[in-house]
């Protein structure tokens, strides 16, 4: 892994620092004066230092030293280390002088980026704050105008950056010890130190990919001859190819294929390994790519399809350095359909989801924790061993109650489109015409796939 230092820890340090910052002590004659804070604990050879190595001076007061006691994981935080979060951010144009610094910004759009923020790890920071003191007089006034700021915590924030999504924390007071010294005390002249111990939940993240989007170069028209702006909406696919999307289970890739008026793209049970089968011959994409000659950028192309609802998913391309006919799509999930949430009648429950799809006639659930959910191949007769006195037909969705498997998705009578995701394989599937189909995979006719270059 290279060098990464981005200085967080001392970040949350510094704002602590800040936030016990600037509080006042008033003499007997009236007079305020600032108390000043310091980062560290007093150690000998900082003692000898502020002492001018001489042993008749002591270190002045007041004062506040805030050092770091502790860090710990904090497992009751920990998310999925894998969930990448994406941010688009557009910049207004920036006007440069000739020295190349940035003197206005102009009313328009200028760079276009997109953040990939990863999952941050969580931790636990222990800091606490010696305030030192003279008297018991100092020490109250210090101690009284800090504690009365936590009711419960203090909010503290990190960083104005707002794609930080983890620069707000809060920051909670743990533990008072009201004096560092014995009672009686003697004649030990040390001076009396009161601490406060604070905790305060932080996040370490790891380095932010920042992808600058590219100029469209190109927008691809059937109209070969006939120019047009970069500022126009208007997509539309070349060549009067349909293409073929599927997911390659051999290269864990979705990947497209140009299809000809001979090919011929056949739907298998969801039973076979292969949930698409293609008859024809193979095209090479540079048939369609060469017409363009170096506008093709690999992971900065877009490819364009259209659903039913009028809905677009989007994804970067590649062409398949060993195999041409085959283009590498890599989809931005964020414009995946948004799965339809179905209310189960007697648990309540609302999901999205199924646990997966099986044949009824050949599966046997055993013994059932929790609420399952899943979706029929085929029909499900009634009082059988495996599910009772369950009727269900073939695209149903049925769920375990408790104590009887119901119907939760009647697709007999479903007029809308419905989208679930199988938990088990990850795919996701729309129910429409009657059927089940895999979401976005299969024929896109031309017209409801776009090519930007």
């Amino acid at each position: 892994m290279q060098y990464f230092y981005d200085g967080q820890i001392r970040r949350y340090v510094g704002q602590l620092i800040r936030m016990v910052s600037g509080f006042k002590y008033q003499t007997e004659d009236g007079k305020q004066i600032t108390v000043p804070v310091m980062y560290g604990d007093m150690t000998r050879q900082a003692a000898n230092i502020i002492r001018e190595n001489s042993e008749n001076k002591i270190p002045s007061a007041p004062r506040i030293a805030v050092y770091i006691t502790g860090i710990a994981i904090d497992k009751n935080r920990l998310s999925d280390p894998t969930f990448v979060s994406k941010v688009h951010v557009r910049e207004r144009t920036k006007v440069y002088d000739s020295d190349g610094n940035v003197t206005d910004y102009l009313p328009t759009q200028g760079n276009q980026y997109t953040v990939e923020r990863l999952m941050p790890t969580p931790y636990k920071l222990t800091v606490k704050a010696d305030i030192w003191a003279t008297n018991t007089n100092m020490k109250l006034q210090i101690m009284e105008q800090l504690m009365m700021l936590f009711n419960p915590s203090v909010e503290i924030q990190t960083t104005d950056n707002f794609v930080d999504w983890t620069s707000l924390t809060v920051v909670e007071l743990t533990e008072v010890n009201f004096t560092s010294r014995q009672i009686p005390t003697g004649i030990d002249s040390e001076i009396d130190i009161g601490t406060l111990t604070f905790e305060t939940p932080i996040w370490i993240n790891p380095p932010t990919k920042v992808k600058r989007l590219g100029v469209i170069h190109d927008i691809i028209m059937n109209i070969h001859d006939q120019s047009y702006s970069f500022e126009t909406e208007e997509r539309v696919s070349i060549g009067n190819f349909d293409i073929f999307v599927y997911y390659d289970t051999a290269t864990s890739q979705y990947q497209a294929e140009l299809l000809d008026v001979k090919s011929i793209i056949q739907s298998m049970p969801d039973d076979q390994q292969a949930a698409w089968n293609k008859i024809g011959q193979d095209l090479n994409w540079r048939v369609l790519l060469d017409q363009y000659p170096n506008k093709f950028k690999a992971g900065s192309s877009q490819l364009f399809l259209t659903q039913s609802n009028g809905n677009e998913i989007i994804g970067t391309v590649a062409l398949n350095a060993l195999d041409e006919t085959k283009l590498i799509i890599n989809f931005d999930q964020d414009t995946y359909p948004t799965n339809t949430p179905i209310e189960g009648d007697t648990s309540g429950i609302l999901r999205g989801t199924v646990d997966a799809i099986i044949n009824p006639e050949t599966f046997n659930p055993g013994t059932i924790t929790g609420n399952p959910r899943y979706l029929l191949l085929n029909d499900a007769g009634v009082n059988t061993d495996a599910w009772g006195s369950l009727v269900a037909k073939a695209n149903d969705i049925i769920e375990w109650t408790g104590s009887v498997w119901e119907v939760v998705l009647d697709a007999s009578t479903t007029t809308e489109v419905v989208y679930t995701t199988n938990i088990r394989t990850g795919v996701q599937y729309k129910y429409e015409d009657s059927e089940w189909t895999r979401s976005f995979e299969g024929e896109y006719r031309k017209g409801l796939w776009q090519l930007i270059l």
